[in-house]
């Protein structure tokens, strides 16, 4: 009797079918491989824009604003940035170009210093608590953290500028406006004009968290 060497066809069938279901599971558990090893969910973390702080704060206030579109308008000047760290001590130098007196109302709190390290400030290396009413030039106050510094308008042997310095104790993250709260300003009362407008006689000092 003669062996065949032919398959039965059935036979055949069955084998191919278990052929491609075991290929099937084979590529599938390697795409579940592939895929937990590679392309796994990433997490995009952009990173938050912030400026640069700083812990010292330098401003000039000048009589006229370098390019500004209004040429008899005094401004404060930032030289260094306007961002500071919450709950920090930080100085501020100001030097003042705008010599002379606005006046102030007799008795106006604004003459005092205060909301600084030990309500106090520094005029050409002098400490001061407050100035005479009539010889105040300038202010630099924050009333939302309850700081007001006011600024002489003397400067001692004809100097073209004075400088004051004081420190302040940051509170919690935010943006504050300081502003002068002195006549300085356009209009009948001195209260117009740069008093009023951001980037003159008014800023914003911002408290990173």
């Amino acid at each position: 009797m003669e062996t065949s060497n032919r398959q039965n066809p059935n036979n055949k069938l069955a084998l191919t079918v278990i052929e491609v279901a075991v290929f099937f599971l084979v590529a599938v558990a390697a795409v579940a491989i592939l895929l937990n090893q590679n392309v796994k969910p990433t997490t995009i973390r952009t990173a938050k824009a912030s400026s640069a702080t700083t812990t010292h704060v330098a401003l000039d206030i000048m009589p006229v604003k370098p390019g500004g579109p209004v040429e008899d308008w005094p401004a404060y000047l930032a030289s260094t940035p306007l961002s500071v760290p919450a709950n920090s001590i930080v100085t501020v130098t100001i030097r003042n170009f705008d010599l002379g007196d606005a006046a102030l109302a007799a008795n106006s709190p604004l003459a005092k210093v205060q909301g600084t390290v030990g309500n106090t400030a520094s005029f050409n290396g002098k400490q001061y608590s407050s100035l005479d009413a009539a010889k105040v030039s300038h202010t630099f106050t924050i009333p939302q953290l309850g700081i007001n510094v006011p600024i002489p308008g003397d400067a001692p042997n004809d100097a073209s500028y004075l400088t004051v310095t004081f420190s302040i104790h940051t509170g919690k993250a935010g943006t504050y406006t300081f502003q002068c709260y002195a006549p300085c300003g356009t209009g009948t009362d001195g209260f117009g004009g740069p008093m009023n407008t951001m980037a003159y006689m008014k800023g914003t000092l911002t408290v990173q968290g």
